[in-house]
């Protein structure tokens, strides 16, 4: 169980990794067209999905950490076991969700793979790639909200909460 908390580290640190490789690639962009007047073709493209896959990687690290926008305005006002209750109820509802956005990009991606879908611009971009790393950050964020939702049916249950 442990391993499995600490996936969201992981996609969390390449998140952190792909915005920096970004902000190089977009830099370096800049410099070539404005001061050598010689653009980098496929810079834009590339930056667009790397991107996207830097905020699908970030989503269950972001999650793990309670990062994400929350209405308290009722929340807060509950008692300790309440809010559990609650919790493990949103939580379900996200597993739910996320299950079937899961399943639904998977096979959006298989679809894209058997025919090596490609999106033309500057260059050729292979749209299963990105279709592939959002299903991967999608997944990643489906198994954080089940290990939240463990988390709060055992407090919940009078358990001790399972810490990384």
């Amino acid at each position: 169980m442990k391993i499995l908390r600490k996936i969201p580290d992981v996609f969390g640190g390449l998140s952190a990794v792909l915005m920096v490789g970004i902000w190089v690639m977009m830099t370096a962009e800049l410099v070539a067209r404005n001061i050598f007047s010689s653009p980098i073709l496929g810079v834009s493209e590339i930056a667009v999905y790397l991107y996207v896959t830097a905020a699908y990687f970030g989503f269950s690290f972001t999650q793990k950490e309670k990062g994400h926008i929350c209405v308290d305005l009722l929340y807060d006002r509950l008692g300790e076991r309440a809010k559990q209750i609650v919790s493990v109820i949103s939580y379900a509802l996200c597993d739910v969700l996320f299950a079937c956005f899961s399943v639904c990009i998977w096979k959006a991606f298989a679809a894209s793979w058997a025919v090596k879908e490609i999106q033309l611009s500057a260059m050729k971009m292979p749209v299963y790639l990105l279709k592939f790393t959002i299903a991967l950050g999608v997944t990643v964020m489906f198994l954080q909200f089940l290990l939240d939702t463990a988390d709060s049916l055992r407090v919940v249950m009078g358990r001790k909460e399972e810490k990384a």
